[in-house]
């Protein structure tokens, strides 16, 4: 099924002083996944004061590097660098499936329990995820 939400995704500092991704909804807490439908939109909100920038990693593992390219327009570009307090550019609309791992393989198509893994760019360390449901 396709979704035609909005998701927002705040960027935030937690008590301990570690960045982390929070959804943006009831009872969520910093760390947990979003949770989206292919062809919903997510933007995210840079609630500290450094700038952030939401990237994929290689071959969308939980604990990959950051990829290497992932040029504005790529399936995979959440955003351009969010400046401290600021809003996501452009919007990222999740697509129906995840780029081919390898130049001419197979794309990934995205259904209910598949993963988008994603980090902070500036900061690897700081991760994130988009569930589809």
């Amino acid at each position: 099924m396709s979704g035609s939400q909005s998701w927002s995704v705040r960027i935030v500092v937690t008590g301990d002083g570690t960045t982390k991704f929070q959804p943006w909804g009831v009872g969520a807490n910093p760390g947990d996944p979003a949770k989206a439908q292919v062809g919903d939109i997510i933007s995210w909100g840079n609630a500290t004061n450094q700038p952030h920038q939401p990237w994929p990693t290689e071959g969308n593992t939980q604990n990959g590097n950051p990829l290497a390219s992932n040029p504005p327009g790529s399936p995979l570009f959440f955003s351009a660098p969010i400046p401290p307090q600021g809003s996501s550019t452009p919007q990222f609309p999740v697509p129906a499936s995840l780029p081919p791992a390898t130049p001419n393989g197979p794309t990934t198509p995205l259904t209910a329990g598949s993963v988008i893994y994603y980090c902070c760019l500036n900061h690897p360390a700081e991760r994130g995820q988009i569930v589809i449901f």
